[in-house]
């Protein structure tokens, strides 16, 4: 850290403490703490063998000079090479530069494939091939799957789907010679660190330390989170940034001891002070306070030691401006990656194919722009245009050409991204986080771009110029009083639903259940305590996008009908919304509304009949019925009519429920009639209950207390949740926090709820705990009349003492 402290500070003691009592620990660091000075001295606290694992080779050279001899700083990369990648060595070395041809002969790709008006190349297909094992290597699947297919420019769903389907076999049979002594194919150091996850492996350590938690990838959480030796995971929510790229924030769910490291060496107070304000607005709760033992704060920078920006093209921006005013200039990470698009823009516009991964299935430069523009999905698409657009694909070139390597320049101009984990003296913001004069500006600022803002601001040590977010720091200084007590859309805390609140934690149930049942940590380690050993979930494999939201709504339906219940009061308000007058957001034309209407009140009267026995459908029939009625629930739930993967935004004014039925897709039958097996032991003793000791979901007293509480089932004083995940060692702390929402709700015990429990429904699981066992291990300190009683108080001043929402 900038200015190591000659002392450690009363919060680095604490963690220190808690780490040499064995507990489990989730450290919040923020931005210049000394985290890294904090492991270290847990890590010389004791004399046991210890394992800190960084996110890269640099940072773990870095670490092994400052720890001592009982701890090893590794990389996932290195601990996996030492138990399974140095058999592979030799083809390591030999395929490292294999040219996609050859790749492509290998996999028996020998001609190109048609996607509909598109062709690829038997080397495109090679690479696609390759990169979904690459895929699936980071994730936590037991085999490939259609899903792995990454983003194909220039395909619609359709066309995205057959080229998935198409190229499953292969990816499948090439991980099959990947993992073959005798295989051919390009070996790829990620292919052994999924080899290695794979066998489940007990890491050799008392402790584990593992750095970078908050942008952790999915299949290094998975091994760190199944270990029985003690774990602490470092890091800091506020700056997960590559949410894109699929890493994972495994501190928020983590079963440990929540602490923080809030005080910053890098910087003073005044640039403490606006990095507080995007923590803030980022949703987090943390304070930092600026120790910097220099001059240090807010000021005007024209020639910074860095530039940091939103994308690509806003660098490139501020690299022409160096350049015309003969400024040595340099661009984090070098030039390349521009010139290979300037390079295929070039081709493109002169009608030429390109081989760019980006860029590959179209033939002008012109389709390219088209589909930029209709396509709302492709936005890494639309700044590779806007850059060519703006500057010019010779200029970019030129631009390239002209600069300098870092080492050699007076300023580095490096898009936030890349500057993550980096610090300068003089830092200033770039001007691309200001919508252009023709974007609509939306109110306040998204926490994903707050999160991207923060990081930018605690990269200065002694100078930040916040000039080029101005406009956004108006924002949240314009919001910041709204915001203790509103979403960023101005929706107050307090009228939001009860899984709406537990996504903020100055919400008024966020608050309670923080204060008074505190260690969730505790229960999630309980949880995963008795899912070890669960089989692989259950999950469509041959579906490229399968709607996961929508699968869960269909199954928890399923498994209502199957304990003699309906669907619920939600999906009935949705049909009745689509048949007023009441505007909605979205919404077809009125004629397409009557249809949608009457489509809906037949659906409910067909499972009507269904539940009285005269006739039974079929369980293909009541899954199509049961996808279905999950949209209309979607209208009342969101308040807008979206229009993204739904059913309904494909109806017309002739629109029928046997239409409807018949556009679910076929995976959606397999995927629940799979999860329904799995349902039949553990639901069996439930089916046994008399009728009204299975309730469906319940609503209960305090439900109005807030924007709405609705449970799964409570079936003979067992309160369920249901959760149709496909990865159950990764427990978000909101999940107990729903589960205890509803328990506590329930003010008059009118459901004499004497146990709660997680049905996990693509393992077939369910785990539950006694009402005692659930709060004392939450470390509840009173009874629970007592609790409900000061919920209610709370729920209730909360309510009377927001303000109304302006629109």
């Amino acid at each position: 850290m900038w200015g190591v402290a000659l002392r450690a500070t009363a919060e680095q003691e604490a963690a220190r403490a808690a780490f040499a009592a064995g507990e489990d620990l989730a450290l919040v660091a923020g931005a210049g703490t000394g985290k890294t000075s904090t492991l270290v001295m847990m890590g010389s606290a004791s004399r046991r063998r210890g394992l800190y694992v960084a996110f890269n080779k640099p940072i773990a050279d870095e670490a092994r000079a400052r720890f001592g001899r009982n701890v090893d700083c590794r990389t996932s990369h290195s601990l996996a090479h030492r138990a399974v990648g140095h058999r592979f060595q030799d083809r390591l070395d030999a395929s490292r530069h294999m040219p996609l041809k050859r790749t492509a002969q290998l996999l028996g790709i020998d001609r190109d494939l048609a996607v509909g008006k598109r062709r690829l190349r038997a080397t495109t297909q090679a690479r696609l091939v390759m990169e979904m094992v690459r895929r699936f290597c980071y994730s936590t699947d037991e085999q490939v799957a259609a899903r792995h297919l990454g983003p194909v420019n220039g395909l619609d769903d359709h066309g995205a789907q057959y080229l998935a389907e198409v190229l499953l076999k292969r990816a499948r049979r090439a991980w099959e010679d990947i993992c073959s002594p005798t295989g051919q194919l390009p070996f790829q150091h990620d292919h052994y660190l999924k080899m290695w996850a794979m066998t489940r492996p007990r890491l050799r350590a008392d402790f584990v330390l593992l750095d970078e938690a908050q942008d952790t990838n999915p299949v290094l959480e998975e091994i760190f989170l199944t270990q029985d030796a003690q774990r602490v995971c470092v890091g800091d929510p506020a700056q997960q940034i590559y949410e894109w790229r699929h890493a994972k924030d495994i501190m928020s769910g983590f079963p440990g001891q929540r602490m923080e490291l809030t005080q910053s060496f890098r910087f003073g107070p005044a640039i403490a002070e606006v990095a507080n304000r995007w923590l803030r607005a980022a949703s987090s709760t943390m304070q930092l306070t600026g120790h910097a033992s220099g001059l240090s704060g807010l000021g005007r920078a024209e020639v910074p030691d860095a530039v940091l920006c939103r994308g690509n093209a806003d660098a490139l921006a501020e690299v022409l401006r160096f350049l015309e005013e003969g400024v040595p200039v340099a661009l984090a990470g070098g030039g390349k990656p521009l010139l290979k698009i300037a390079e295929a823009a070039i081709d493109l516009q002169a009608g030429r194919r390109t081989s760019h991964h980006e860029l590959f299935l179209f033939s002008s430069w012109g389709e390219v722009q088209e589909y930029a523009e209709q396509d709302s999905a492709a936005a890494e698409l639309k700044a590779i245009v806007e850059l060519v657009d703006t500057y010019g694909p010779h200029q970019i070139i030129a631009a390239v050409q002209r600069m300098v390597d870092e080492d050699r320049a007076r300023v580095v101009v490096s898009t936030v991204h890349k500057a993550k984990g980096r610090e300068w003296k003089r830092v200033r913001i770039g001007d691309g986080f200001t919508p252009a004069a023709d974007e609509p500006r939306a109110r306040g600022v998204h926490p994903a771009e707050a999160r991207l803002i923060y990081v930018a601001v605690t990269r200065a040590r002694e100078v930040l110029d916040t000039t080029g977010i101005q406009w956004a720091e108006a924002q949240i200084r314009h919001t910041s009083r709204a915001t203790v007590t509103s979403t960023p859309d101005g929706v107050p805390l307090a009228a939001l639903p009860l899984t709406g609140q537990l996504e903020y934690p100055r919400s008024p149930m966020a608050q309670f259940l923080a204060r008074h049942l505190p260690r969730t940590d505790r229960l999630v380690a309980s949880y995963l305590h008795q899912s070890r050993g669960l089989a692989p979930a259950v999950q469509p494999m041959d579906e490229r996008r399968p709607d996961y939201a929508a699968l869960g709504h269909t199954i928890d339906y399923r498994l209502r009908l199957r304990l003699g219940c309906g669907l619920g009061g939600a999906v009935t308000t949705g049909v009745r919304l689509l048949g007023s007058t009441v505007p909605i957001q979205g919404a077809p034309t009125p004629e397409v509304r009557r249809a949608l209407h009457t489509a809906g009140t037949r659906l409910l009267a067909r499972l009507q009949t269904h539940l009285e026995g005269a006739p039974r459908l079929g369980e293909e029939e009541l899954t199509r019925l049961c996808h279905v009625a999950g949209y209309f629930e979607a209208v009342y739930r969101n308040g807008v009519f979206s229009r993204r993967r739904n059913l309904l935004a494909h109806a017309d004014a002739h629109t029928t429920l046997a239409h409807l039925t018949a556009a679910v897709p076929v995976y959606v039958v397999e995927d629940i009639a799979e999860q329904m097996g799995l349902a039949e032991k553990p639901f069996a003793p439930l089916l046994q209950l008399p009728d009204h000791q299975r309730v469906c979901g319940p609503v209960f007293a305090g439900s109005a207390d807030l924007g709405g509480a609705d449970a799964d089932f409570i079936v003979g004083g067992l309160l369920i949740d249901c959760k149709a995940t496909t990865r159950p060692h990764s427990l978000h702390r909101s999940a107990v926090q729903q589960l205890a929402g509803y328990l506590l709700l329930d003010y008059d015990d009118t459901y004499s709820i004497d146990r709660v429990g997680l049905y996990l429904s693509r393992q077939g699981a369910l785990i539950t705990w006694p009402v005692p066992e659930f709060l004392n291990t939450l470390g509840a300190r009173a009874p629970l009349p007592q609790l409900r009683t000061r919920l209610r108080d709370h729920l209730r001043r909360a309510k009377h003492s927001t303000p109304p929402r302006k629109d």
